[in-house]
């Protein structure tokens, strides 16, 4: 009796190492959680839902960015615009931009709660968010630059050298409110005295009347003031950071992994994605 149990063991794993991957025995249960749309195929939840709707739905800030959003003779165009577009494109579905949240963390909170399949508003990848929303893979890098009131500066950074000032900043810096450079103010300059701002106009119109002592935000939007108005070089000045970026992504809600999946792969196959040189330019 011993000797058959032993031999029905050896048989047992003889037939164990003997299976190989294409043995392997399909889990129907993956399959069954495939969802079957109008033309046949079974596709993801997630995917289903917006090729069933006939549209994928893009939170976008309110407010005007360009070159990233910005309506042009009545048509919404811009870089990000195009992705979200390509996004729609892939799918075979068209795009509608839901353009009500106010502000930048209201555009990712509209994603979390369901409302939009996606959040695209040049928006960067912090931790705050990360709690409540999927990030796709980064499409573009700003780095950080500080717009510095020259006078105000002058009279905070006394004989202390310039770098030391910027690094243990403890003056007053402003930061457009609920916007991911309120979260960076924080953290990159946790002795600053943080001043909160509606839009970044107001940023910049409280860094000019010394209201601040510097506005904080990427080196695009930074570099366009001055190369706007090269007189402003006289009473501002530009400070960049090598060591800080701001990754521009896209953001899916957690319940939506196949198409957050998805995104990441239309990123990776964007062969001219946008970089700061590319935009410049176009804003030119």
């Amino acid at each position: 009796m011993k000797a058959l149990r032993i031999l029905a063991a050896w048989c047992a794993l003889c037939l164990c190492a003997g299976a190989g991957a294409d043995d392997a025995v399909p889990n129907p249960d993956a399959r069954a959680r495939l969802v079957k749309v109008a033309d046949g195929r079974l596709l993801a939840p997630d995917i289903a839902r917006i090729v069933n709707r006939g549209e994928v739905v893009v939170a976008m800030v309110a407010d005007d960015n360009p070159p990233f959003f910005s309506v042009k003779d009545g048509v919404l165009v811009g870089t990000d615009v195009d992705m979200a577009q390509r996004v729609a494109r892939e799918l075979g579905v068209r795009v509608r931009f839901d353009r009500s949240p106010a502000s930048f963390d209201a555009v990712a909170e509209a994603v979390a709660a369901g409302r939009a399949d996606l959040g695209i508003s040049r928006l960067a990848r912090t931790l705050r968010r990360g709690q409540y929303v999927h990030f796709s893979n980064t499409y573009m890098r700003l780095g950080h630059a500080l717009l510095i009131n020259r006078v105000r500066f002058a009279a905070l950074a006394g004989d202390r050298p310039l770098q030391e000032v910027i690094r243990n900043f403890d003056g007053k810096l402003g930061v457009i409110a609920n916007s991911s450079w309120e979260e960076f103010g924080r953290r990159n300059f946790p002795k600053a005295q943080l001043v909160r701002f509606k839009s970044w106009p107001e940023v910049v119109a409280a860094a000019r009347s010394g209201a601040v002592v510097a506005a904080y935000r990427d080196e695009l939007e930074v570099q366009q003031i001055v190369r706007n108005d090269p007189g402003l070089a006289l009473s501002l000045r530009t400070v960049t950071f090598e060591d800080l970026e701001s990754p521009l992504a896209m953001m899916v809600g957690i319940g939506d992994p196949t198409l957050l999946s998805f995104v990441n792969e239309v990123i990776a196959q964007w062969v001219d994605k946008p970089t700061v040189n590319s935009v410049l330019k176009a804003i030119k």
